[in-house]
Parts: C-alpha cells; sequence; structure tokens
C-alpha cells in the first residue's frame, strides 16, 4: 500500500502570496489524488480572512514583517521566530512532510527554514521580478527555487537551483461564461464594464484617482463598474459616490474570475499574480503600480506589458484623474484596440506555471503520482 504524500505550503499576509500557493495546491491534488495539504499562514493575513474558503486546513504561528520604518513589532520580531519554530518542531517530528512549498511572505520564514534544518525537501516560488528577502536568504538552503521572471536569475548565486516557469495561477474553463456572473454582480447587459481593484488591501492612491473618475464616466449611461475598494476603504468611498445605479461597490471580491469574465477594460495595480490573471485570461488593463512596491517590481511589471502593448501604464503620482478619465474613455471607444490588447495579454501568458512546477516537483524528488 502507498502512503499517501503530504504537502504543506507557507505563504500569505497578501493575496499575491497566497493565490500561487492555492494554484499549486490544487495542481497536486489533480497529480497526486489522496495528498494531505496543509497551510501555514497568520491571523493578520487574507489567508485567515478566507480561511473558510481555502478547501485547506490553516494553521498559524504567530510573526511580523520587518518594517523600514520604526516599528516596535520589529523588537519581537526574534522572539517570534523562535516561539515558532518551536511550535513547528513538533509539528514537524509528529507529522513529517515530504514536501514544504514556501511562496513568500514573511510566514514562510520560519517554516521553510525549520524544514530544510530537518531535511524535508523544501522548494520556493518566488511571483515577483525582484525576489523578495526572504526568497533571497532562502534560496541558500531549499532544493528548487521556481522565477516567474528570467530577470530574477540575477539575484541568486547558485544558478542550478533555478527554474523560470511563470507564476502559477488556478486553472479555468477555456472560456468564461459571463452570465452567471452578471447575475452575480446584478449587471446590465447593454453596458461596457469596468472591473477595478487595487489588490487585497485596497491600494489607497488607486481609490484616490477613481474617485475623481468614476463618476464622469457614470454619466455616460453606457458604462457600468465593478469596484473592489478593499476594507478599509469601503464606506468612505461608498458614501462619496452613493446614488450611481451602475457602480457595484464591494470591499473584497472573492469571485475574481466572474469578476473578470465581465469586464472590458481592467483598472489595477500591477502585482505579480494579478499580471499572471490577466496574461492567462487576455484582459486589457490601464496598470497603476503600487509606488512603494520593493525595488519598483510593480512598475517594471507595467511598463513590459505597456511595451508589448497589452495595457497602459500611468505613475501614480504623475498622472491627474483627467488623464486617467481620457484614456479609458478612449479605450472604452476603441473595440479594435482593446482586441489588440486583448491579444497581446493572451500571448505573454505562462498558463502552464504550475503543471511545469509540480511535474518538476515530481521528476526531482520521485514522488509517485500514484501516491
Amino acid at each position: 500500500m502507498i502512503t499517501p504524500k503530504r504537502i504543506e505550503f507557507a505563504g500569505g499576509g497578501t493575496a499575491g502570496h497566497l493565490f500561487p500557493a492555492l494554484a499549486l495546491a490544487e495542481e497536486f491534488r489533480r497529480n497526486f489524488p489522496f495528498c494531505e495539504i496543509l497551510f501555514w499562514g497568520t491571523k493578520h493575513g487574507v489567508e485567515y480572512r478566507l480561511k473558510e474558503k481555502l478547501g485547506y486546513p490553516l494553521r498559524t504561528i504567530q510573526i511580523h514583517g520587518f518594517r523600514r520604518r520604526f516599528a516596535i513589532t520589529n523588537f519581537l520580531i526574534p522572539l517570534e521566530f523562535c516561539w515558532s519554530e518551536c511550535r513547528l518542531l513538533f509539528h514537524f517530528l509528529w507529522h513529517r512532510p515530504d514536501l514544504v512549498v514556501g511562496t513568500g511572505g514573511y510566514v514562510s520564514g520560519p517554516v521553510v527554514s525549520l524544514a530544510t534544518i530537518l531535511r524535508i525537501n523544501t522548494i520556493i516560488q518566488e511571483q515577483n521580478s525582484f525576489p523578495g528577502m526572504t526568497t533571497r536568504l532562502l534560496s541558500r538552503w531549499v532544493k528548487r527555487v521556481y522565477l516567474t521572471y528570467e530577470s530574477s536569475r540575477t539575484f541568486f548565486s547558485k544558478q542550478k537551483k533555478l527554474r523560470v516557469v511563470g507564476n502559477p495561477v488556478r486553472r479555468q474553463p477555456e472560456r468564461l461564461d459571463p452570465e452567471p456572473a452578471r447575475k452575480l454582480f446584478a449587471l446590465r447587459s447593454d453596458c461596457q464594464t469596468l472591473l477595478i481593484f487595487g489588490g487585497s488591501q485596497g491600494g489607497l492612491g488607486l481609490n484616490k484617482l477613481m474617485l475623481e473618475v468614476a463618476p464622469k464616466l457614470l454619466a455616460d449611461s453606457t458604462i457600468q463598474i465593478i469596484w473592489a475598494t478593499g476594507p478599509a476603504h469601503f464606506e468612505r468611498i461608498r458614501g462619496e459616490l452613493h446614488g450611481f445605479a451602475d457602480l457595484h461597490l464591494f470591499p473584497f471580491i472573492d469571485a475574481m474570475y466572474a469578476a473578470y469574465s465581465v469586464s472590458d477594460l481592467v483598472i489595477c495595480r500591477s502585482g505579480a499574480t494579478t499580471i499572471a490573471e490577466l496574461t492567462y485570461l487576455g484582459k486589457p488593463a490601464v496598470l497603476i503600480p503600487f509606488p512603494f512596491a520593493t525595488a519598483g517590481h510593480q512598475e517594471f511589471n507595467a511598463r513590459e506589458l505597456a511595451k508589448a502593448g497589452a495595457a497602459l501604464c500611468f505613475i501614480e503620482d504623475k498622472t491627474s484623474g483627467e488623464q486617467l478619465f481620457t484614456a479609458i474613455k478612449d479605450l472604452l471607444a476603441n473595440k479594435n484596440k482593446l482586441m489588440q490588447m486583448q491579444e497581446q495579454m493572451k500571448n505573454l501568458a505562462r498558463p502552464n506555471a504550475a503543471y511545469d512546477i509540480v511535474s518538476d516537483v515530481r521528476d526531482t524528488f520521485f514522488i509517485d503520482p500514484r501516491a
């Protein structure tokens, strides 16, 4: 009798770290139907807020990320790290996993580092062009590092460990049916639909710009908007834009693929997971990079897509509401341009990233697919 494999994931804090882990978990489950899957996270990350919808058990540790400005929590990090390592040690000794997968964020640090010390198979998946500090530190000891961008290779000394495969996204039907989504969001079928979101935290700067632009767009009866404001900004935006029938506001959208399926144009940040989803689905976009992203990696992502003709890129502090309004209106009026952007987005996609990672893991660690 073959013993089912146990695979544990550490990655969270933001949707950008969580969603690639979920995509990989689904692919592992497809290849190894009887495998046991567990997620590690924290109580203040997006993974905890979505724990009932993950579909996998979630265990938490107490750990915070390092803040570049002065913060009391920075002094607590060594204590939190040691406490987390103690808890994880008992877990790993009792439930020794066959594989530990880190997808970034500070929760990956204690989980993946202890797994390497205990000689458990470990891999890392990095979403961004500029790898995070956790990824760069752990890359010295893990057995594989899976990258999204070829340009990321320069940040690592041990090149033999690296594989460039793209950023995993959860599989969807080749053609998304928009009708169920229209009913879900109470949309009209005779309008063009804008989808606006700024990531799992909302995006303060993006929201401010769109507060200027949205009323002008909604003055056109042929335009409707789905807007994920982020929990912190929802009440304020709802109060300021009260009364627009074709504005559909949400603190957070769980059914993102449904929202994508009905959108004619997406206005959003340019984090790695967002880029992977846009290219996977072929959605034209207006990208407004998060200005404080590490090493400006969001601006790099956005400019790469703009250069390819798949998106427009606007820098937050150099863009006025009027400029953004004009660009959006011009795009919506030019269906040929939207179709060209859609095709260019699809050309940039790497839809098999999750499959390629799981296949490499199977071949590298001799995991029997029947297990």
